[in-house]
């Protein structure tokens, strides 16, 4: 049936705006709210403030109960000051009232915060959310599966002549930036080398002629531009200039740590052209630390990003090692079970993982813990295993890690890592693996 539209928008206080809402019990924030100690949570995020000086922050409970939100729902942080002023539960989390929602917090604000924590705050957080994890009947148990993965960077797909022009392009901001402080104007040809660059990518399918030509040419304009930038750099920073400021020699700085960063690629690069092995090969000029990490595996071959080594307790998954280089899954099972004793305070009774842990050293150092039932699958055609009753259990209990791997991966962040802070990689998967368990936890009361 049809309801005509009143026309009396003037509400009373007997309006159901003006009643106080009843929120649901059983939604997951609600219990994510009461799981937490908050209060233990903001004295131990109280040491990243100064106690008697500035400006009154917004509450620690706020601001981590935002991030939770973020990497819970894959929110931006945009999304999370429009979320937290429409959603009540949102609101409940984070401690804010109606009428504060409405102007509570700017988005600069979150990453101010991420910056200030870093990777020691995040794991203070962690460390509370475990607490949570324990009052549950989540962590019973004393089994381990342990698996690695990468995790890829927010970069684009690195080739040669791609990172000698962002290598170019970078150097040139820089030179028109000195000139500011006081440098001389350089020609820096970049029309020309853009266009060089530009003819390069619109052919689809390229010889190895052509590829050395364009990558032989942008090497040319890239030393040119290096060069003049280490001149400028130099000039600007000489006792004589009278525009000595912090703006200044912060920049000196920057642009010295790039030019760093830009000499070894220079140095890679030609080693490339001329067909030479090259070590800890740079793949970006934003995050020189990354390294490519060829795993074999379909639908990506080679990876760009750190490789975390993880251990699952029932349905919670931890973080336990973060490596930038592509250590074998050999050397990281005493790694799993040292970080496993850490944790619980005990060593596990049961370890299953995958054939790239097997090796006969780790089969004696699990011995060594008195792990009594041990399932890694040995290299070969004849299986140690084969008789063993506890084979197929533990062996359906490792492909569980795979599942919650995949899950991380697909609705919790991991498949690309989103900060670019120093730290940003560690922070990004730890605060997703939180807002993971504490999802799970949710089921369990």
């Amino acid at each position: 049936m049809y309801t005509k539209e009143s026309e009396e928008h003037q509400f009373s206080f007997t309006h159901d705006w003006f009643v106080v809402p009843e929120v649901d019990e059983n939604h997951e924030l609600i219990k994510i709210s009461k799981a937490i100690d908050w209060v233990s949570v903001s004295e131990k995020l109280s040491r990243f403030y100064c106690a008697d000086n500035g400006r009154p922050a917004k509450p620690s409970r706020a601001k981590v109960g935002l991030l939770i939100l973020k990497h819970l729902y894959r929110y931006s942080d945009a999304g999370l000051v429009d979320l937290i002023k429409r959603d009540i539960y949102a609101q409940y989390l984070c401690d804010v009232s109606l009428k504060e929602a409405k102007n509570f917090i700017n988005p600069s604000t979150l990453s101010k915060f991420r910056k200030q924590i870093g990777v020691e705050g995040v794991k203070l957080i962690e460390q509370e959310v475990f607490k949570s994890l324990q009052r549950t009947r989540l962590l019973k148990g004393r089994r381990l599966v342990c698996d690695t993965t990468v995790v890829p960077a927010d970069i684009a797909y690195p080739t040669d002549v791609s990172l000698l022009d962002k290598v170019r392009r970078k150097a040139v901001k820089y030179l028109e930036t000195a000139k500011q402080f006081g440098a001389k104007a350089y020609r820096t040809y970049k029309r020309t080398a853009r266009r060089v660059f530009i003819t390069y990518q619109k052919i689809r399918h390229h010889t190895k002629q052509s590829r050395g030509r364009a990558q032989r040419k942008l090497l040319q304009f890239s030393r040119r531009n290096i060069n003049q930038l280490k001149e400028a750099t130099d000039n600007i920073s000489a006792p004589n200039q009278n525009t000595a400021d912090k703006a200044k020699d912060e920049f000196i700085k920057e642009a010295q740590r790039f030019l760093d960063t830009a000499s070894t690629i220079l140095t890679q690069q030609k080693d490339v052209y001329h067909g030479l092995p090259v070590k800890e090969r740079i793949v970006s000029v934003h995050k020189p630390h990354l390294r490519p990490m060829v795993r074999g595996k379909y639908p990506v071959e080679v990876e760009f990003g750190p490789k975390i080594l993880l251990n699952l307790k029932n349905k919670c998954l931890f973080l336990e090692s973060l490596n930038f280089a592509n250590i074998s899954d050999s050397n990281l099972l005493g790694t799993a079970i040292d970080a496993y004793k850490e944790r619980f305070g005990s060593y596990p009774s049961q370890l299953s993982a995958d054939r790239g842990f097997w090796s006969k050293k780790n089969y004696l150092l699990a011995e060594e813990k008195n792990i009594s039932k041990i399932a890694i699958e040995n290299k070969g055609k004849s299986s140690y295993l084969e008789h063993k009753p506890f084979r197929e259990r533990l062996r359906r209990l490792r492909c569980s890690i795979e599942a919650k791997i995949s899950l991380a991966k697909r609705k919790y962040g991991l498949d690309r890592i989103r900060y670019h802070i120093p730290d940003g990689e560690e922070m990004w998967i730890r605060l997703g693996l939180m807002a993971m368990n504490l999802k799970t936890a949710t089921a369990y009361g």
